[in-house]
């Protein structure tokens, strides 16, 4: 089974405000969005939240009524992206594999995911990390095998899983991907304003 992990967990400093709150002109808060895409093709959803989030938890637990999301809070998350997802991959207790979500990436098409979820299961054996491109330009969600899940859980800084990515080149599936949402991040309120319009 590939399950999702979404890191939810950053400060927004760039952003100026908690832009995980964000409304986008769907309605839905940024993260809802996020979630609300995983959801629709992984059974499996665990979104990481910072430390003390739970009232937040507890707002998108009662809000987005979809079986198979659970929050955790990461204990290490003002120490950056890698500390929270290192916490999170503790929880990815019976994934085969994982597929680790931005937050602030909700503009994925849900046949993106679908396509890297088939590259994995078709080279499952192969223990791959599958990574969507576009034009040859990586971009998220990345998926990796439970193979890796020991190196995620010692990771450290806040540049996420790059390092375990440059370490098995010769493992990476590429998977070139006509979907500008692998690479569209909300970084500022700019960003926020230029996919509204």
């Amino acid at each position: 089974m590939v399950g999702a992990i979404i890191l939810a967990a950053g400060s927004s400093r760039r952003f100026g405000d908690d832009k995980r709150k964000t409304t986008l002109q769907n309605g839905n808060m940024l993260i809802e969005n996020t979630i609300n895409i995983a959801a629709k093709a992984l059974d499996s959803v665990l979104v990481v939240l910072r430390f003390g989030d739970r009232a937040f938890a507890d707002e998108l637990d009662s809000k987005i009524n979809i079986p198979g999301i659970s929050y955790f809070l990461a204990p290490d998350s003002a120490k950056g992206m890698a500390h929270s997802l290192s916490n999170a991959i503790q929880k990815a207790v019976g994934m085969d594999a994982a597929m680790i979500f931005l937050a602030d990436m909700p503009y994925i098409k849900e046949e993106t995911i679908t396509k890297l979820i088939n590259a994995y299961n078709a080279n499952q054996d192969l223990q791959p990390i599958v990574i969507p491109t576009s034009n040859g330009t990586p971009g998220h969600p990345v998926i990796f095998d439970k193979a890796y899940f020991n190196e995620i859980q010692s990771l450290e800084g806040d540049h996420g899983a790059r390092p375990v990515v440059d370490a098995h080149q010769d493992k990476l599936i590429q998977v070139e991907i006509d979907d500008p949402g692998i690479s569209r991040d909300i970084d500022t309120l700019d960003d926020i304003e230029a996919i509204n319009l």
